[in-house]
């Protein structure tokens, strides 16, 4: 589990997220939903909503999807037209 480290100390260096914000940011850059983080970490779906809106807030996102393509340093894609 090493890699984390360096993972959660970008994400609180860059965005000042917490430790659990980082595991719930991680949950959905890797294409997790709120339910499936939520029960890999043992506490309430609302808990994870109350996280997801704080980073959204922290990392100048507003859906998961802006979210988990500003962690993995995806694009996306341009419409045609």
């Amino acid at each position: 589990m090493a890699p984390a480290a360096p993972l959660t100390e970008l994400l609180t260096g860059l965005f000042d997220l917490t430790g659990a914000e980082v595991h719930v940011a991680s949950g959905i850059a890797t294409g997790g939903s709120v339910e499936e983080i939520a029960a890999a970490r043992a506490v309430s779906r609302e808990t994870v909503r109350t996280q997801l809106k704080s980073i959204l807030a922290k990392t100048g996102t507003s859906r998961q999807v802006e979210l988990a393509l500003l962690l993995t340093g995806a694009r996306p894609l341009k419409k045609d037209g």
